[in-house]
């Protein structure tokens, strides 16, 4: 058996003082934030979107950490008439809230679900789930979600079909 050199493996940690802990610790007092409707639709209108129709709000007090609030990201997603996301699932939760057009929500390959302007929907951990658009008009959600949370501990995991990959690099 061949023996492992743990300096090879690992790098060592490091000491330092609980003052200087906490001083990198301290976070500036963030701005408050708007982000208005009409540029939200404009964009949506306008914007060339990949498969999965989404766009980030972006919060200019936590560009780095890639979130709209601590651990929390918020997108709005848009499916176009005729249209519908993949069936996926992954590590992290939705909380979906359905702002304009109406269409089907099916989970776990059960019955579709119809989904309307004003509906809120939770989507767990896991839960396989798809957006149809079978109507004239664009389905658009805001989302709220857990992912940027995920992310920094290293669990962000989705699936496609059969295959699961993660999305934490190494």
């Amino acid at each position: 058996m061949k023996s492992i050199n743990l300096n090879d493996a690992v790098i060592n940690g490091d000491l330092r003082s609980f003052n200087d802990y906490l001083a990198d610790n301290h976070k500036v007092k963030e701005q408050s934030v708007i982000w208005n409707k009409s540029h939200i639709f404009q964009k949506l209108i306008t914007q060339d979107f990949t498969s999965r129709g989404a766009l980030f709000l972006s919060n200019p007090n936590r560009q780095s950490e890639g979130e709209t609030v601590h651990d929390l990201s918020v997108t709005v997603q848009i499916i176009k008439p005729e249209d519908s996301t993949t069936k996926h699932s992954h590590s992290f939760w939705h909380l979906y809230f359905v702002m304009s057009g109406r269409g089907q929500l099916i989970f776990e390959n059960k019955n579709p679900a119809m989904i309307v302007n004003g509906d809120v929907i939770y989507v767990p951990a896991w839960a396989e789930h798809q957006f149809i658009n079978r109507e004239h008009e664009n389905l658009i959600l805001y989302v709220t979600q857990n992912l940027p949370g995920m992310a920094k501990q290293g669990t962000l995991l989705r699936k496609d079909g059969n295959k699961v990959y993660s999305t934490h690099s190494e």
